[in-house]
């Protein structure tokens, strides 16, 4: 016969069945947590196919918003406004004209790691079409947001070249940025443009912007204090960029020499040109930086008259104050040449 236990033994018994529950319990805490993490930690990240197609957030991406700009008057604006805070780069060269740019594989590239691309608008940069067709077959995530700053604004019509004999070019004239009016009204595109694109710095660019629009003021009133009292200002220019600065200002936009600044006037032309100066008795004409001017020396040589300089802004690099120099370098000019 077999020994019945012992009460030590059966007193022993509950003592580890309790010890075993215990450690079930706690290895089954654990399971249930660390399973509880994978499943919250599958829900916060999106898929990647809704990464590459919705793109991710520019502060998630890089840290900072990734503006391209078309040329100098808009880098200008733009970096006045960002701060700092954004990363604004320039898409034309210091060398080249919006008029004459030609597309390179490394500018499709810079235009598809954008998030945002500013341009002048109403049809200046006339390559964007092709330029943005060809970023959306790059290799590249999405297009870039396209923000044009000609939206909203009263565009005028091309004015007719000076002595023109054949048709003036159709369509609504690109240069807005040359009155200091319009300009800050583009300032404001831009402020709504880089708020919603990133909105934690909101209202810092609101700041730069109220600093910036305050400098466009100051140099509206400048203008106006210059300009409106001197008698005599009939403006003729290289080619179309003035129309709406002259509008503003007062001034008499008699013409200009040539459609493009690339573009010469055809010998018949030029001849009916030379001689409709000489029955205006325009005493100055005016070349553009960035072009050169042999052919307004010439012109005035047979004329008498004399030339001065303007600049468009089309070439040159843009930085914060950029704009607000080279507009005041026109005032001084305009002022120079209509002074009796």
């Amino acid at each position: 016969m077999n020994p019945r236990p012992t009460p030590q033994i059966f007193a022993f018994l509950p003592m580890f069945q309790l010890i075993f529950l215990r450690s079930r319990r706690r290895v089954l805490r654990s399971v249930m947590g660390a399973a509880l993490v994978l499943l919250v930690a599958s829900c916060e990240k999106p898929p990647a196919s809704a990464v590459s197609e919705a793109g991710a957030p520019p502060t998630a991406r890089s840290g900072k918003l990734k503006v391209l700009t078309s040329f100098l008057p808009v880098q200008s604006h733009a970096t006045a406004i960002a701060g700092g805070l954004a990363s604004v780069s320039q898409l034309l060269t210091a060398d080249t004209g919006p008029h004459d740019f030609q597309l390179t594989p490394a500018d499709v590239k810079r235009l598809a790691d954008a998030d945002l691309f500013i341009v002048n608008g109403a049809g200046l940069e006339s390559w964007l079409e092709e330029l943005m067709a060809k970023a959306a077959g790059s290799d590249h995530r999405q297009r870039p947001i396209v923000v044009d700053l000609s939206e909203g604004l009263q565009l005028t019509g091309n004015p007719a070249p000076f002595a023109a004999t054949g048709t003036v070019e159709a369509g609504q004239n690109p240069h807005t940025w040359l009155d200091p009016v319009l300009a800050s009204q583009q300032t404001a595109i831009i402020l709504a443009a880089l708020q919603k694109a990133d909105p934690p710095n909101a209202d810092a660019y609101r700041a730069h912007a109220a600093i910036y629009t305050a400098e466009l003021e100051a140099l509206d009133a400048e203008f106006r204090a210059t300009l409106v009292p001197l008698p005599n200002k009939n403006l003729v220019t290289f080619h179309d960029a003035f129309p709406y600065l002259a509008a503003r200002y007062g001034l008499t936009c008699i013409g200009c020499i040539s459609e493009f600044p690339e573009k010469d006037p055809p010998p018949q032309q030029l001849a009916a040109l030379i001689e409709a100066i000489r029955r205006a008795h325009v005493g100055v004409l005016f070349a553009e930086t960035g072009y050169a001017p042999d052919l307004l020396k010439e012109i005035a040589r047979q004329t008498g008259a004399r030339v001065s300089e303007l600049d468009t802004m089309e070439v040159g690099t843009g930085h914060p104050t950029a704009y607000l120099d080279r507009m005041r370098q026109n005032l001084a000019a305009l002022e120079a040449a209509f002074t009796p």
